[in-house]
């Protein structure tokens, strides 16, 4: 029998524990009730948060917590996908892409093989540093990029990249060159034992070093491909029969070519906003590369029925959130001005008679079919008005509650919304 999930406090930070058995969580009601009334981690950074934020690891700046179809990322929330429609949009904006790529060159990818090989020139060493400090100077012109504490990351490259380091991790090296001389008769008498310092500090620097320049030096190559795929991606969205993750993610999956990505996590308890007086779990996962980063999100927001799309008007991207073939924008300015004012994409197609295909909303045409029944029913005489009247009502609660949770609308809603489904609710309702 699995064991209970346990509330353990680690570095005064509380946490959720894995099962040890069988790597599943079980929190009985107590447990449930204690944990999520008690502790709050959405809002005040734990422990081991703030230790990663003092190492220096590339991933400690770059954290998402995951919940609902929602991301947390930098403070500030938002619907899960929306990352990837920001790429889109800012791809081209100001350069922003070739901004960041051009700090990046042949210095970053040769620190890290000669980090790798146990040796280091320490005049490339600090000038790869300062091409690294003027990359984070764009990183706030893409999103959500404008979240990250870039004065903590520039003054942890700062720290980091400079002749003290670079002479400590020469030394370093030197001393393990050393011990790996030493003749065989000498470390059967302990001699290395004896010559080993301690070298802690000086490999986590090491791996702090590693973990920037890996990220940099890719980052440039990431922004390329996963704008690339993304952009694959809304252009072939009109092949899908339906816009839902059952026809979306095979669409996806072929363009991005089963995807593997590093990264890691832990369940978290997150507030569902500010006055809530009980969490639910969330998933904050740290990242490495740019390229995990966006597609974890664009994936995450799949899931809940997110994707991008191209405004036909203004040429923006924008999120959907539903099943529906929306063709513009809620936020874009269209070219021309209306009566004299500016106006939306949407209500610009509108004036120019461009419906939309809202027909093919499988939410509402479900919702149309009952509704037309029904009327249809109450007009025979079949059913009384009355009742007629209480199932409309009815429908259209089911209705409403599809369009704003996609997994009721995929796994439920068209069952409620059957003949006899719904007529017993209402005839249950009614009594």
């Amino acid at each position: 029998m699995a064991q209970q999930v346990k509330l353990q406090k680690r570095n005064n930070c509380d946490r959720l524990i894995l099962c040890d058995i069988c790597d599943i969580i079980i929190l009985t009601e107590k447990e449930r009730t204690i944990f999520f009334t008690k502790y709050d981690i959405w809002d005040n950074s734990c422990a081991i948060m703030k230790a990663k934020e003092q190492n220096g690891m590339i991933s400690s700046f770059f954290t998402s917590d995951y919940r609902d179809g929602r991301v947390r990322f930098g403070g500030k929330q938002y619907p899960a996908g929306v990352f990837a429609v920001h790429l889109l949009n800012q791809f081209y904006v100001d350069d922003t892409a070739a901004r960041i790529a051009v700090f990046r060159d042949s210095l970053h990818f040769h620190i890290l093989r000669q980090l790798q090989n146990g040796y280091l020139n320490i005049s490339e060493f600090v000038k790869s540093g300062a091409n690294t400090l003027e990359a984070v100077k764009t990183l706030p012109k893409l999103r959500p990029f404008d979240g990250v504490d870039v004065v903590e990351l520039q003054n942890t490259i700062a720290t980091l990249f400079t002749e003290q380091v670079g002479q400590e991790i020469c030394e370093y090296f030197a001393a393990k060159a050393r011990l790996s001389l030493l003749p065989q008769e000498e470390i059967a008498a302990g001699t290395a034992g004896r010559m080993i310092g301690d070298f802690s500090e000086t490999e986590q620097r090491i791996a702090e070093i590693q973990s920037i320049l890996r990220f940099f030096d890719t980052l440039a190559d990431d922004l390329i491909l996963a704008h690339r795929n993304l952009s694959n991606f809304c252009n072939s969205l009109d092949e899908a029969d339906r816009l839902d993750e059952a026809h979306l993610l095979p669409l996806a999956l072929e363009i991005f070519k089963n995807p593997r990505f590093t990264k890691s996590g832990e369940y978290i308890a997150v507030k569902k906003n500010a006055k809530s007086i009980s969490a639910t779990l969330a998933d904050r996962l740290d990242f490495d590369s740019y390229y995990d980063l966006i597609l974890t999100d664009f994936f995450e927001g799949l899931h809940f029925g997110h994707y991008p799309r191209k405004c036909e008007i203004c040429g923006r991207y924008f999120i959907m959130q539903s099943a529906r073939r929306q063709k513009y924008c809620s936020y874009g300015i269209a070219p021309e001005p209306y009566r004299g004012k500016s106006i939306s994409c949407r209500k610009y197609a509108a004036v120019l008679n461009r419906k939309e295909k809202a027909a093919n909303d499988p939410v509402k045409a479900i919702y149309d079919l009952r509704c037309a029944a029904i009327r249809t029913e109450c007009g025979r005489g079949t059913i009384p008005k009355d009742f007629a009247e209480a199932a409309k009502r009815l429908a259209k609660e089911h209705k409403l509650r599809a369009l704003s949770n996609d997994r009721y609308a995929k796994e439920q809603y068209e069952k409620d919304m059957s003949r006899a489904a719904l007529y017993a609710e209402t005839d249950g309702k009614l009594k």
